[in-house]
């Protein structure tokens, strides 16, 4: 949906900031407490509970012809805000429940596509017991962008992503690659599954694939490791595969590059049984989990990460969005 209005009182600037602030409370409607914990206070105030041990607290954007275009609807462009968010915390093994919201806005902004994106924020927010509890609107000439922080709480025992010992077993969950097509505004981030992993002790990192596995892997290697990817057991999207076809690049590219998969990466230490783990995942998630490496001591000579078992000359660079047009 095209986000800017042709007519004057189809916009923004017709609105004034307290008009438009009014709305912007009545769009979101329940995802929106009263305050001091929603719109109407100078901050917003909400109680921590006494039984969480971890405040976690994320940040992430969605700019328009940066992140989305004039094809998504305005929901899909404010759950893509959110879920992004929200999977950073379930790479960490918490539960999101606080968004705070900035909207740098410009003056011929459709008051229509800001109704439905707020609407969309609203439904999804509510979905995962999320409270929206406030934030910040400015006036740009040409620039649009929503900017959330995300607040979550952890319990006794929180995921990071360094941690992995020489010779754990590195997994990641459901398959890459061939995100563009959907899966980067329309994904489920892996919060069961990420709390789960936090419960247990032989999970040493994780961390989700934002960027790509080319990129994303390094990140959980400590100083004395290298990491081996097995590339013949990287689980490849069907959406990698339909991309390859117009791309003329081949659906294991897509799969190590494109980036924004919003899988979670975690490693597990030597001393815990394959089986018995795998068996455990099975039984809770319908989420395909998969082992696609392994941790090995540092080799000064060696890339950090190595692809074994790659038919075809791919250089794992990821998705970095300062270095790609």
């Amino acid at each position: 949906m095209n986000p800017f209005a042709q007519s004057r009182e189809d916009r923004v600037a017709s609105l004034g900031e307290t008009v438009l602030i009014k709305r912007i409370s009545e769009w979101l409607g329940a995802a929106s407490p009263d305050p001091p914990a929603g719109i109407g206070d100078d901050c917003s105030a909400v109680h921590i509970p006494s039984d969480k041990s971890y405040l976690l607290t994320t940040t992430d954007p969605v700019i328009y012809q940066r992140h989305f275009d004039g094809q998504l609807k305005p929901e899909q462009v404010a759950i893509k805000l959110l879920n992004r968010n929200i999977s950073d915390i379930a790479s960490m093994g918490g539960a999101p429940r606080h968004a705070t919201l900035s909207l740098a806005l410009p003056n011929h902004l459709s008051i229509d596509w800001l109704k439905h994106f707020y609407i969309g924020l609203s439904q999804e927010a509510y979905k995962h017991n999320i409270q929206v509890n406030g934030g910040d609107v400015t006036p740009t000439k040409d620039f649009l962008g929503a900017f959330m922080t995300l607040v979550g709480y952890g319990n006794e025992r929180i995921l990071e992503r360094k941690g992995a010992s020489v010779d754990a077993l590195v997994f990641v969950t459901g398959s890459l690659g061939g995100s563009r097509l959907k899966k980067h505004f329309n994904f489920e981030p892996r919060l069961p599954e990420g709390q789960w992993l936090a419960t247990q002790v032989g999970v040493s990192s994780c961390m989700d694939l934002s960027d790509g596995l080319g990129k994303d892997c390094e990140a959980i290697l400590l100083d004395h490791c290298n990491a081996t990817i097995d590339a013949s057991r990287i689980p490849v999207s069907e959406d990698a595969h339909a991309l390859s076809q117009s791309s003329g690049r081949s659906p294991l590219y897509h799969a190590i590059n494109d980036g924004e998969d919003y899988e979670l990466l975690f490693t597990l230490e030597p001393d815990q049984d394959y089986d018995t783990f795998v068996g455990h995942w099975k039984t809770r998630f319908k989420t395909n989990v998969t082992q696609i490496g392994i941790i090995s001591e540092r080799v000064a000579s060696h890339p950090s990460v190595v692809f074994s078992n790659l038919e075809e000359k791919i250089e794992p660079t990821g998705y970095d969005p300062f270095r790609t047009p």
